[in-house]
């Protein structure tokens, strides 16, 4: 008898947080609908507002345009399996995962490492943050930081001269922001579990 109270406060705790990890993945998911529509219609908004059209400007507002109908599929689709209760424990992966290279993909088309869209990659972590798990958080730390040096390597043709086209500097502090918001997102997290932990 006594060993059965702390098993059922074990089984209490991976329920709550099963609970919290899905409602997290819901609210991740419509943020990402919202964050979807509201970016591309920025892009669409200022390849409007262009006085004359290149060929370069019509070529990347076609793959935005791709980029972000797949985006949304992809979200609508989670979003119906979430609805109908399906909920595998590698999604929140799956999902994060996407997030990441679609806007490095974003990135790459545009301007590289110097394109406004590196920003977002923030906005995913912070996404990751909301499923309480974190593992996840430093997974989409880990891929953030490898894929904004992949964008820097895409455009830098050596890494060991004197002539770089993302200045060394830019690189290191666009590396430990992304680390230091890992870094807190897992500090908000541990908080978290530590105040729900007391009160039970």
């Amino acid at each position: 008898m006594m060993d059965e109270a702390p098993k059922q406060l074990d089984l209490e705790r991976f329920i709550a947080g099963r609970w919290k990890e899905f409602d997290g993945e819901v609210r991740a998911t419509l943020l990402r609908l919202i964050m979807i529509v509201v970016f591309y219609s920025i892009q669409l908004v200022h390849y409007l507002s262009l006085t004359e059209w290149s060929d370069a400007d019509k070529i990347f507002h076609r793959q935005v345009t791709l980029v972000a109908a797949g985006w949304l599929f992809v979200s609508l689709a989670v979003f119906i399996s979430l609805k109908g209760g399906f909920m595998p424990a590698a999604l929140k992966y799956l999902t994060t995962g996407v997030d990441l290279a679609l806007v490095l993909l974003l990135c790459w088309l545009g301007h590289g490492p110097a394109s406004p869209l590196v920003n977002v990659l923030f906005v995913v972590l912070a996404m990751a943050a909301l499923r309480f798990r974190i593992r996840l958080v430093w997974f989409a730390t880990a891929v953030a930081a490898i894929g904004y040096e992949s964008l820097v390597a895409s455009v830098d043709g050596s890494w060991f001269d004197a002539q770089h086209t993302t200045p060394v500097l830019d690189q290191a502090i666009t590396l430990c922001a992304l680390v230091s918001t890992g870094a807190v997102l897992d500090q908000l997290i541990r908080g978290g579990r530590e105040i729900a932990r007391r009160s039970t």
